[in-house]
C-alpha cells in the first residue's frame, strides 16, 4: 500500500514522531505527498527568539501563510504583534496559545489591550492559554475565559518577578474560580490580592479597579469534573483561604493538589492546618497531614513504613491523607517505606522529600515516581554545606517503566548508572581503567541511553525547576552529558523550565548546547553549575 493510501489517523500517528524538518522534506517529495503533509509542517508555530521571527516575514512565508494558516493549531511565540498578524491574516482553529516573553507582551497589553481579547474571542476551540505575565486589564481577561474558551483545559498565567501583576479583590479569583469552564485541568494563576501586606508596604491605588466584568456571576458555580491543579503565584496574604469556597471544592472531586507560592515556594501549612484545612474538610470529609521526619530520624524501616501507613485511612467519618512528606535524614528509611508511599500515597501526596534517606535505592525511587501520580515536588538530592548521602536513580531502573507524575514542578535527583566513554580520566586526573563501567559500549551507544533518559525527562511538561547531579562528594561522572549530541533537544518540551542545576555533573556544555537552552527555554532565569 502506498503512503497516500494510509488511513488519516495512521498518518497522524506517524505525524508524532517526525520533526518540523522531516515534514518540510516530505512536503518536497511530490504532489500527493504535499498534500498530506502540509498540515503537518504548519500545525505547530515556534518562535522562541527574535531571530526566529525573520523566516516568517518574508514575502514567500507570508504567501504561504495565508494559504495554508488555516492548518495553524499551536502558536508559541515570542512576538505577539505576530500573533495578531497570525490571528487576522488567517482562518485558525487555534487549540494552544503560548505566549513566551514578558518584555514583548506588556507594551502592547498597555497600548492595544483590545487585541487579546479579540483573539480569544475568536479562538473557541482555545485548549491551552499560556501567558508570560498577566493582562493588565485581569478581571476582564478571566471573564473572557469563561464565555468564550468552553474547550480549555490548562491555564497557565504566570509573572515570574511579580512585578506586573494586577491588583484582584478575592472575590473576583472566587468568582473566576467558581465560573471556570468545566473542562479546566489545570489553574496556575499570578494572585496579588487588596488586603495583602505586601501592597500595605508599597502602596496601591485599590479605588481604582475598573469595570467590575465577573459580577454578572456571582453566586454561581459551574461543575469542574477533571480539574486538578489549582496554584497561585504571588503575594497573598491571609486572603487566601478566602478564595476556596466549600462549593467550589465540591464542584472538583478530582482536585489533588493546591498550591500557594510565595517568591516561588510553595506554601502548604495553609493546606494542612488553619481555615483552609477545616474548608476542605468541611467539602470533601478529607483532612489533609503533613509528614515531619523530626520524630522519625531514628526509626527502623519497618516502623517508618508502619507510621505511614497507619497515619492514612477513614476515622471518625474523616479521610485522613498524607499531603506532604518530609523524610529528610530518616537514614534507615529503605525498601519497605518506599512501598508504603507506593500504596497510601497515590491520592493526595503532592510534595516529598527523601534527602538523607541512606537506605532507599533506585528501585524505589523508580517505584514511586511511576506511582506518585499527583506529585508535584521530589527533593531526593540536595547540594549544599552538610548535604548528606541521597538515594540515586539509576538508568537501568528509570528506562524500565514510564513516570506517573506528569504535574511534577520541581525535581532534584540524581540519576547515573549511565556509560560515558567520552571522560577518560577522573576528578583527579587519574586514567579511567580498561573494563571499567564508565567506558562500557560506545559513543553512540552512550547517546541511546541518554536519549531515552531525557525523553523521560521531557515529558514532565510543567516542570518549573530541575536539579540534577549528586549531592555529596565528588563531581558525578556517570551522568547525562547535557549536550545536543547526546539528544539535549528532547527536553524542548520544558517550556516552563526556570532554573536548571547541574552544579555536581561532568556534562559537556559548550557554546552551542548553551545557546541552545537560553533560546529554547523562554522562560529560563538560571543555569547552576555551568563552568
Amino acid at each position: 500500500m502506498a503512503t497516500t493510501q494510509l488511513p488519516t489517523e495512521v498518518l497522524d500517528h506517524v505525524a508524532n514522531f517526525l520533526a518540523l524538518p522531516d515534514f518540510a522534506s516530505l512536503t518536497r517529495v511530490g504532489k500527493e505527498w504535499h498534500q498530506i503533509w502540509t498540515r503537518h509542517l504548519w500545525r505547530s508555530i515556534h518562535i522562541r527568539h527574535d531571530d526566529h521571527l525573520n523566516p516568517f516575514n518574508t514575502p514567500e512565508a507570508i504567501k504561504s501563510r495565508l494559504k495554508h494558516g488555516n492548518y495553524i493549531r499551536a502558536l508559541h511565540v515570542c512576538n505577539f504583534p505576530m500573533v495578531e498578524q497570525i490571528m487576522l491574516d488567517t482562518n485558525i482553529r487555534l487549540h494552544t496559545l503560548d505566549l513566551l516573553d514578558t518584555s514583548r507582551t506588556l507594551g502592547l497589553y498597555k497600548s492595544q489591550p483590545d487585541i487579546l481579547f479579540q483573539i480569544l474571542q475568536k479562538s473557541p476551540s482555545l485548549i491551552v492559554l499560556k501567558l508570560a505575565e498577566c493582562p493588565l486589564e485581569y478581571e476582564r481577561f478571566l471573564c473572557t475565559i469563561i464565555e468564550c474558551l468552553p474547550r480549555l483545559k490548562i491555564l497557565d498565567v504566570l509573572d515570574a518577578e511579580m512585578a506586573h501583576i494586577p491588583k484582584l479583590k478575592d472575590e473576583t479569583v472566587k468568582t473566576f474560580l467558581a465560573n471556570a469552564p468545566s473542562t479546566i485541568e489545570y489553574i496556575q494563576m499570578a494572585v496579588l490580592f487588596r488586603d495583602s501586606e505586601y501592597w500595605d508596604t508599597v502602596g496601591g491605588d485599590w479605588d481604582v479597579m475598573g469595570e467590575p466584568w465577573l459580577s454578572k456571576y456571582y453566586g454561581k458555580t459551574t461543575d469542574h469534573p477533571v480539574l486538578t491543579i489549582v496554584s497561585f503565584n504571588g503575594h497573598m496574604g491571609d486572603q487566601a483561604p478566602l478564595i476556596l469556597s466549600e462549593e467550589f471544592l465540591r464542584s472538583a472531586p478530582q482536585l489533588k493538589a493546591i498550591e500557594f507560592l510565595q517568591e516561588n515556594t510553595p506554601i502548604t501549612d495553609w493546606i494542612t492546618s488553619g481555615a483552609l484545612h477545616d474548608t476542605i474538610l468541611r467539602a470533601t470529609s478529607r483532612s489533609l497531614k503533613m509528614l515531619s521526619s523530626s520524630g522519625l530520624r531514628t526509626f527502623s524501616d519497618k516502623d517508618i513504613a508502619q507510621h505511614i501507613t497507619a497515619g492514612q485511612g477513614i476515622k471518625d467519618d474523616q479521610i485522613r491523607r498524607w499531603y506532604s512528606v518530609n523524610l529528610e535524614s530518616c537514614k534507615e528509611a529503605g525498601p519497605a517505606t518506599s512501598q508504603a508511599i507506593v500504596n497510601t500515597c497515590q491520592q493526595d501526596l503532592t510534595e516529598l522529600t527523601v534527602v538523607g534517606c541512606e537506605a532507599m535505592d533506585s528501585q524505589d525511587l523508580q517505584a514511586i515516581l511511576r506511582s506518585a501520580v499527583h506529585l508535584r515536588s521530589l527533593d531526593a538530592s540536595r547540594i549544599g554545606d552538610g548535604a548528606e548521602s541521597c538515594p540515586s536513580l539509576l538508568a537501568q531502573d528509570m528506562l524500565i517503566s514510564t513516570w506517573a507524575c506528569r504535574w511534577l514542578r520541581t525535581l532534584s535527583i540524581e540519576v547515573g548508572g549511565i556509560p560515558r566513554p567520552d571522560i577518560n580520566e577522573d576528578q583527579h586526573g587519574e586514567p579511567i581503567p580498561v573494563g571499567h563501567p564508565m567506558h562500557s559500549g560506545t559513543d553512540e551507544e552512550s547517546h541511546g541511553i541518554q536519549r531515552r533518559i531525557y525523553r523521560q525527562l521531557g515529558s514532565l511538561v510543567y516542570l518549573e525547576e530541575l536539579y540534577l547531579g549528586n549531592s555529596q562528594g565528588e563531581i558525578q561522572l556517570n551522568c547525562l552529558s547535557m549536550t545536543l549530541e547526546s539528544g539535549l533537544d528532547y527536553l524542548d518540551g520544558l517550556q516552563a523550565l526556570r532554573v536548571l542545576g547541574m552544579e555536581r555533573m561532568y556534562h559537556r556544555i559548550d557554546t552551542a548546547d548553551d545557546d541552545w537552552m537560553w533560546r529554547t527555554w523562554c522562560r529560563l532565569e538560571t543555569i547552576l553549575g555551568r563552568y
